[in-house]
């Protein structure tokens, strides 16, 4: 190692102040040691820690009680379907069937276009 290139460094820290620990050191840290409080963990301080795994139950227990809840007929649905059958019964059924055609040839009437101009 080349030491005349860190001469300057060397001087510097020759110059640095000396800090010496104080004799009782070793005893106030022991004492702090002691001193401070062990905390107990508590329930919350158990699911701080493991909050993944009470998400992941909390979601689970969710997706099973909808897989488990007994599903209804929507009310709609029985609504538009008695709807359809009271049309499909009713004499006037074959003018609804043929109203679209009737609809398209109105449109196309050769008097409408006439008019027109």
């Amino acid at each position: 190692m080349n030491t005349e290139e860190h001469d300057e460094l060397w001087r510097l820290l020759g110059r640095a102040k000396q800090v010496q620990p104080s004799p009782f050191f070793a005893r106030n840290v022991l004492r702090a040691i002691r001193e401070e409080q062990i905390v107990q963990p508590g329930v919350l301080a158990w699911l701080r820690m493991r909050w993944q795994a009470a998400a992941f139950a909390t979601v689970a227990l969710v997706l099973l009680a909808i897989a488990f809840i007994p599903r209804t007929e929507q009310p709609q649905a029985d609504t538009l379907l008695l709807a359809a059958q009271e049309v499909s019964a009713s004499p006037d059924y074959q003018v609804i069937s043929n109203l679209d055609e009737l609809l398209d040839s109105e449109r196309n009437s050769v008097w409408l276009e006439a008019s027109a101009y």
